[in-house]
C-alpha cells in the first residue's frame, strides 16, 4: 500500500482499524505446529510478501492474541499521527512475521519505542487494560459491515478488497477515484 501512496499527488491518510481473527485465542498464544522457518508459511503467502517487501519468516513459534497489538494501535491513534500510527504497525508486522519476536507487552513497548512512543506511556496503556474495550467495539462493528478477513481496504469510507494486494491493483485504485 505504501508503494502505491509514495508516488501520489494528492493526500493518502492511512487509518488502521482493529480487527481479530482468533478472539479466543489465549493471551499467551497458542503453539504453532511444524518446526520454525520458512517451510510452515504457505508458498504463496510467502511471495506474495516478497512482492510487496515482507519477509515472511515462519520464526514465530506461537500463534498470538493480538488484543494487546491492538489496543497499543488504539492507544497510538490518540497519541500520534497516522504516520506514527502506521509506523508502529510497520514495527509489530515486522518483529512477528520476519524477525520471530511474540507480541507479548515487552515486545509491544519496544516496538512503540523503536516508532517513537513513550516506553513508560506505552506500558501503561497496556498495563491498564482500558483500550481493550474499544478494541472489542470495533471489531464488533467490523463484524457487523461484514469484514471477515485481513487487511482489508476502504478508500474513502467505501469498502475496496480483502486480503495482500499489490502496489499496481492500489495504483488502479486511486486512478479509479
Amino acid at each position: 500500500m505504501e508503494n502505491a501512496i509514495t508516488p501520489q499527488d494528492r493526500d493518502v491518510v492511512v487509518n488502521w482499524v482493529p480487527f481479530q481473527l482468533r478472539e479466543d485465542t489465549p493471551e499467551k498464544g497458542v503453539p504453532k505446529k511444524g518446526d520454525l522457518g520458512p517451510h510452515r508459511v504457505p508458498s504463496h503467502i510467502r511471495e506474495m510478501g516478497k512482492a510487496i517487501w515482507i519477509e515472511f519468516t515462519g520464526l514465530c513459534s506461537r500463534t498470538p492474541n493480538t488484543l494487546k497489538a491492538h489496543a497499543l494501535m488504539v492507544w497510538a491513534r490518540g497519541r500520534g499521527s497516522p504516520a506514527a500510527v502506521s509506523k508502529l504497525q510497520e514495527v509489530i508486522f515486522r518483529q512477528y512475521f520476519t524477525d520471530g519476536i511474540f507480541p507479548d507487552i515487552a515486545a509491544l513497548t519496544s516496538a512503540a519505542e523503536e516508532a517513537g512512543f513513550s516506553e513508560e506511556e506505552v506500558r501503561e496503556a497496556l498495563d491498564s487494560k482500558c483500550f481493550e474495550d474499544q478494541v472489542r467495539i470495533e471489531v464488533a462493528e467490523a463484524k457487523n459491515t461484514g469484514i471477515t478477513g485481513v487487511p482489508t481496504f476502504f478508500i474513502n469510507g467505501k469498502p475496496l478488497f480483502s486480503g495482500p494486494q499489490t502496489p499496481e491493483a492500489f495504483l488502479d485504485a486511486f486512478r479509479k477515484l
